[in-house]
């Protein structure tokens, strides 16, 4: 396998986790692969048909990224070829068939239309595996899901014994279960890597629709021209593709339009144009999607928030994906998530409806985070980030000013409080500004003491600050602030002012480290190709620093492969002596490039039980993998709300059961189950003669021993699991998170901490909310309060 990847990738080694799951499809594991974008998740498709010597057919829905993909691996001289609509070669299908491509793509549909005949002529022949490359569109939870996609299942009747491969760089949980169900993937091997891309800076900013913003947009692309890197804008709508795309043109940019209204030959010549570096930016819509194995891009815009997170990171991920710094640049209106109705309106499921609503909300609450953006990223797929900042996101970078609001926020609070709840934040945002719309004439909301105090801020402004006082309905904590306020003095409240509550000009805008390599013209000039395709930027930095004066060295250098020595070889060397002569520099230096990218962590799970469900998988993943304790995993950030450790214990228990592999000491050890519990729980089985009822034994036992050291017990007779006593605690069970109660079901704890988070009132608090009024809380004259700060 290493002279393979020398021979057509340039590499001397794999990436870590890159080895283990080539030699696992070699062997012919169904996989499932969960890497970032740029994180190489083709590579483990693309060597075991070169290994093997036999096709390996890869499914992709996006014919643009085929192509792209098609056309490096010919440069690389690989026999590769794609299947599809626009495919114009009439005898590909039979020259496929044939096995005389070693990498075969196909759009799903063509996938599902080929008669049977074919695959078995390529069966026939040799065929290694099966991907199914952007996997995420198989379930129905997934952001960008597709129904032909779940006809793919139907070929496992005609490839029988062919391994599956399912990849993509964006799947929560519950779409990585979807996947495996919807492809029937036997004990499928398991990996998910890191999502985190650490050399993409992430920035967002709110902005109002018109041309002056489009100009501030253009001036800041225009930045990014004159270092020679490659811009992508996606935007929401072909209006605003056309809009931004006059805009660039006008100032001279040389840009390209990618949108679903053009038709195919436009949009194949603009997408050719970009890739070969022709066009420094691409401006395409959200919706149509633009797949490209463009490693060189450096900035990834968005015109407007996309309706997922998923999506955002997917289409994010198009930049810096050779690990040089990159920028991505998130700018939104609140008019962006009113969209929710406009998303689902031909989702005729229910559960589609709700994922992509909860989908939409999640895009808005990263636009208006005050805290790490790559934390909460990371924390939506389920990942922990080991820091509070990341030190490459806006809000990280940039000094967060900080005002105190205790003044507007007692306004805010006091004007939902008169509306009794019954309103979003619309309504007492336009009372607080003093809207003279006839429903609040009608309703004498125009009578009300605070009506119009809050004008001197704009409704998004008010917004803003309900958004971080969490002030969509009142909390416990928000009842206590107002009852120790009032119209002449309130607490001091310091928060964070965001890009919604300040001008422009406070906006600090970063930019990550671009395009520092710039080479002559006559080194890319080659014709049908573009220079990515040939050697990537962050081998060009290795060549620089080498500055091999041989075609053996520089054969030498990681990330050249032998197609590149023989067939443009004595062209790099020519401009290397040439260069090097200008700029009186030795031949022969030392190729070490320093890059942001680092070694991803991965979970193998080569044998995840088949009943085994998710959130069984994820406490017994976190516990056993990452070594964490249960009430850690009961407490696990990326969960919406935490769960018992009861619970977890039950989990892990049950994962036990399914096969998984497990460490009963640790587990003995955190519950306090000694060996003496053990015995007296045998010894109460044996008086009841029956393990079906855990009452009748739980009576036999003193307190201190509860349910939970019952069923582990049970389960460990059941796999027949002996333990020694030395192996297990010696002191008795004292208090521990899984026994501290002897009872099965435990009452909930109240909170007893004031610093708690807000949370809804259930209907239990609403009884005990304050009794007073608006009017008896706040004065009928106003002049106090617009004067106290």
């Amino acid at each position: 396998m290493q002279s393979i990847l020398k021979e057509y990738f340039g590499f001397s080694s794999f990436r870590p986790y890159q080895k283990e799951m080539v030699e696992k499809i070699i062997e012919g594991n169904d996989s499932l692969i969960v890497m970032a974008t740029g994180s190489g998740k083709s590579l483990c498709y693309q060597v075991p048909p070169l290994v093997v010597r036999k096709t390996g057919v890869v499914v992709s829905p996006l014919i643009s990224l085929m192509q792209d993909q098609v056309m490096s691996l010919k440069q690389r001289g690989i026999r590769a070829e794609f299947m599809g609509s626009s495919q114009t070669d009439s005898t590909v299908q039979s020259r496929a068939e044939s096995g005389q491509f070693d990498i075969l793509y196909m759009t799903p549909e063509k996938a599902c239309s080929v008669p049977a005949s074919f695959w078995s002529n390529l069966l026939s022949v040799g065929l290694c595996l099966f991907a199914v490359d952007e996997a995420h569109c198989i379930s129905q939870w997934g952001y960008d899901f597709r129904v032909v996609y779940k006809k793919l299942d139907k070929l496992r009747a005609i490839l029988v014994g062919v391994p599956f491969i399912a990849l993509t760089a964006t799947a929560t949980e519950k779409v990585r279960m979807d996947i495996v169900n919807s492809l029937k993937m036997q004990n499928p091997y398991v990996a998910i890597g890191s999502f985190d891309r650490t050399n993409l800076f992430y920035g967002v900013k709110s902005f109002k629709h018109g041309q002056s913003f489009v100009q501030e947009l253009v001036q800041e692309v225009s930045k990014f021209v004159r270092s020679d890197g490659s811009t992508i804008i996606y935007c929401t709508t072909i209006k605003d593709v056309e809009q931004v795309f006059g805009s660039l043109e006008e100032a001279g940019i040389k840009a390209g339009i990618y949108h679903g209204q053009m038709d195919n030959r436009a949009r194949a010549e603009s997408h050719r144009l970009f890739i070969r570096d022709e066009l420094n930016v691409m401006v395409a819509t959200i919706a149509f999607g633009m797949g490209i194995d463009k490693p060189n891009i450096r900035q990834v815009i968005h015109y407007g928030c996309p309706k997922s997170l998923e999506r955002y990171y997917q289409e994010s991920g198009r930049c810096g994906r050779d690990g040089i710094a990159s920028v991505c640049w998130l700018y939104y209106t609140r008019s962006d998530f009113a969209k929710a109705k406009f998303y689902i309106r031909e989702l005729h499921s229910e559960s589609q409806r709700k994922a992509v609503v909860e989908s939409l909300m999640a895009a808005k609450q990263y636009c208006l985070l005050t805290t790490c953006r790559r934390k909460f990223l990371l924390g939506h797929f389920g990942e922990k980030f080991p820091a509070d900042k990341c030190g490459n996101c806006d809000n990280c970078i940039s000094t967060k000013r900080e005002q105190d609001m205790s003044r507007e926020a007692f306004l805010l609070m006091a004007c939902i409080q008169s509306c009794r709840g019954k309103w979003d934040l619309n309504i007492p945002v336009d009372i607080l500004r003093g809207s003279q719309a006839k429903k609040f004439i009608d309703a004498q909301y125009d009578k009300l003491p605070l009506h119009g105090l809050g004008k001197d801020y704009s409704s998004n402004w008010w917004k803003a600050l309900g958004y971080q006082l969490n002030l969509f309905c009142l909390s416990p904590k928000a009842y206590q602030f107002l009852s120790s306020a009032g119209p002449d003095h309130q607490p001091r409240l310091f928060l964070p002012v965001n890009s919604e509550m300040v001008d422009d000009e406070d906006n600090k805008h970063a930019s990550g480290e671009a395009g520092e390599i710039k080479s002559s013209d006559t080194l890319w000039n080659v014709k049908d190709s573009q220079r990515y395709a040939i050697c990537g930027d962050q081998t060009i930095k290795k060549i620089a620093l080498a500055r091999p004066s041989s075609k053996a060295r520089l054969a030498n250098i990681d990330g050249v492969n032998q197609h590149l020595v023989v067939t443009h070889g004595n062209n790099f060397l020519r401009i290397i002596r040439n260069l090097s002569r200008r700029l009186n520099l030795p031949l022969d230096g030392e190729a070490t490039v320093q890059t942001t990218a680092i070694t991803r962590k991965v979970y193998p799970v080569p044998n995840l039980p088949k009943k085994l469900m998710p959130a069984r998988f994820e406490a017994w993943k976190l516990w056993h993998l990452e070594g964490m304790s249960m009430q850690k995993v009961a407490n696990f950030p990326s969960r919406s709300a935490p769960i018992k450790e009861q619970t977890v214990l039950g989990y892990l228990v049950q994962a036990a059961q399914e096969g998984c592999e497990f460490d009963w000491i640790r587990l003995c050890n955190e519950v306090r189950l000694t060996h003496k519990v053990l015995l007296d729980i045998q010894c109460a089985i044996s008086k009841v003669g029956s393990m079906e009822r855990l009452k009748p034994i739980k009576d036999e036992l003193p307190e201190d021993i509860s349910y939970a050291h019952i069923n582990i017990c049970l389960a460990m007779q059941k796999l027949g699991v002996s333990l020694e006593a030395s192996q297990l605690p010696n002191k008795e069970t004292q208090s521990s998170p899984c026994s501290a109660r002897a009872t099965p079901m435990e009452e909930p704890l109240e909170d007893k901490n004031e610093e708690t988070a807000s949370l809804p009132l259930t209907r239990r608090q609403r009884g005990k909310q304050p009794k007073e009024h608006l009017e008896d809380l706040l004065p009928t004259k106003r002049q106090k309060l617009r004067s106290s700060r």
